[in-house]
């Protein structure tokens, strides 16, 4: 009984000790430098927890804190993905792959 006690009492602990971490769900992306034409649509990733959003691009990690929004940068969530603009430039997050001419569209058998 008190193994048993003991166990929970750790199982507790060890949940309460390791922070949250946010899953990753693949996504498509690209950027846009302000004046610049977009960079190539490629599979990215996505995560977010407590407001703040991450978005994996390669070896960059974009960061958007809920504390910047409005301030830095603005998000514009809509159908079909998030827009996270700034006076640089935006950064265009789909989450399926979006149509183009060679590929057809996401959901297209």
């Amino acid at each position: 009984m008190i193994r048993i006690f003991l166990t929970t009492i750790a199982i507790a602990v060890a949940a309460i000790a390791t922070p949250a971490k946010a899953d990753t769900a693949d996504v498509w992306c690209f950027t846009q430098q302000t004046g610049q034409q977009p960079t190539e649509t490629k599979r990215c990733g996505f995560s977010q927890s407590g407001g703040n959003v991450s978005v994996y691009r390669g070896s960059i990690e974009y960061r958007f804190t809920s504390e910047q929004q409005g301030k830095l940068y603005t998000r514009t969530n809509g159908y079909g993905g998030i827009v996270f603009q700034s006076p640089n430039g935006l950064l265009r997050v789909f989450w399926e792959q979006p149509c183009n001419e060679w590929n057809g569209c996401a959901g297209d058998g």
